[in-house]
């Protein structure tokens, strides 16, 4: 029988084990032994409409801009001289995607109309000279035109864009998990690309694909990511679970950052956690350090809006904003990222993931760390898997792409490729590995 609970006091939180739907198979284990170890890094952005600012310890205020929540996690600019690629680092990912920012914008308010085209025109145009950035997930084009500062009309997700230059035209282009699009844009190649992509020096990176043809084992690594002549440098990150269940100082935090009372509200104490309401609206906050919410007759959360309804890019920044104002006492050196949106009814479906240090993180069995529902005008439901990481100044050891490669090869384990991310499963302690992703 659930009892009426007043302030909670202190405890630590219980943690459970969660298995990783896009994660087969965590390879560090086989392939600590031939590893190297290495020292860590991480870093900075910049720009789009809305903001939110949050208290540091040294209570001076943090911005945090919508932009972070698509910035890719691989970039790449071929010229006629060869690539320049920036993969897994954030702080080279962003200088290079914010200074290429203006062309890119152009490309996407240019495009004219949509054509589906086959791989190996794919490839041509990724081995032209050109602009390749490839996302965590697949962020909607409608958001990535207004980030870049344009009023681009395209529509669908994107898991990675291509600017190329096929000779005569310069082509906007992009991969979901159907395939492979294109569209001509009206971007001047000469001074104009060609300018915009001779300010790289080529850097020794090479695609996957690309190395797979002298050396078959690459072949186990997604086909579009950067293989570089240095070895990747992940930090260790500590994880903690915030405690609002026990903990009476971080649930007032929480429910003030939610627009909830402190004060005046019912909060039943559950097997899983506790159960609280204001008004209809319902919340209720569990163990792990999950946060659910379900609207009830008030508007507690508004999208702002231009039309009669919100559009994706309003809905996706009401969602960020909420959502950064909410972990903003606990989220640590992590960021979010937009990794998904569905239209669903009149409404939407957002899905926020982590990045800690240009690294993609999955979190819990699902990989994603908070999940929005807009309807109505107004966000009507949410859950949030709230974690603080903490970068501890360490590094782990990490066997190069084509190591592990190899290992996955000598499994037998060809049902997906390999990729380079952090798996939240609940240990205290998080590194970076290769693991297995199902392919779409």
């Amino acid at each position: 029988m659930a009892r009426r609970k007043q302030v909670p006091e202190v405890a630590r939180p219980g943690r459970r084990t969660r298995l990783i739907e896009l994660g087969k198979d965590l390879l560090i284990g086989v392939l600590a032994c031939s590893a190297v170890l290495l020292a860590a890094q991480t870093s900075l952005v910049t720009g789009l409409r809305g903001w939110i600012t949050e208290p540091t310890q040294a209570g001076e205020p943090v911005i945090r801009q919508p932009e972070e929540a698509v910035m890719p996690y691989l970039a790449a600019v071929r010229s006629e001289w060869g690539v320049y690629g920036a993969i897994y680092d954030k702080e080279a990912v962003d200088r290079t995607v914010t200074s290429l920012r203006p062309i890119l914008g152009e490309g996407l308010n240019t495009a004219g109309a949509v054509e589906e085209i086959t791989e190996r025109r794919w490839r041509a145009l990724l081995e032209s000279p050109g602009v390749y950035c490839a996302f965590q997930g697949s962020p909607p084009l409608e958001v990535l035109s207004a980030w870049l500062g344009g009023g681009g009309d395209l529509s669908g997700n994107a898991e990675a864009l291509l600017l190329a230059w096929d000779g005569s035209a310069v082509w906007l282009c992009w991969r979901d998990e159907s395939g492979y699009r294109a569209a001509q844009t009206q971007v001047a190649y000469e001074g104009r690309l060609q300018t915009a992509v001779r300010k790289y020096s080529p850097n020794g990176v090479a695609f996957a694909y690309e190395m797979e043809k002298s050396d078959e084992a690459y072949g186990t690594l997604d086909p579009y990511v950067t293989v570089s002549v240095t070895p990747f440098r992940p930090a260790v990150y500590s994880t903690e679970i915030p405690d609002f269940v026990e903990n009476g100082e971080s649930l007032g935090m929480l429910l003030s950052a939610l627009g909830f009372q402190s004060s005046g509200n019912s909060a039943y104490e559950m097997p899983e956690g506790l159960h609280i309401s204001e008004g209809t609206d319902r919340l209720r906050v569990r163990r792990d350090g999950t946060v659910v919410f379900h609207a009830g007759e008030e508007s507690r959360y508004p999208v702002p809006s231009e039309g009669e309804r919100p559009t994706c890019s309003e809905a996706a920044l009401a969602a960020w904003e909420l959502l950064n104002r909410a972990a903003s006492q606990w989220r640590g050196d992590g960021t979010f990222v937009l990794t998904r949106t569905e239209a669903e009814g009149e409404g939407w479906v957002l899905t926020f993931s982590y990045r800690l240090g240009g690294i993609p993180v999955l979190t819990g069995e699902d990989g994603w760390a908070a999940r929005f529902a807009v309807a109505g005008g107004e966000i009507r439901d949410f859950t949030l898997k709230l974690r603080t990481y903490t970068d501890t100044g360490s590094a782990a050891a990490l066997p190069r792409e084509r190591l592990a490669a190899a290992a996955m090869n000598a499994l037998g384990n060809t049902d997906g490729r390999l990729v380079l991310c952090y798996s939240d499963t609940g240990a205290e302690s998080l590194k970076a590995g290769w693991v297995v992703q199902a392919e779409n």
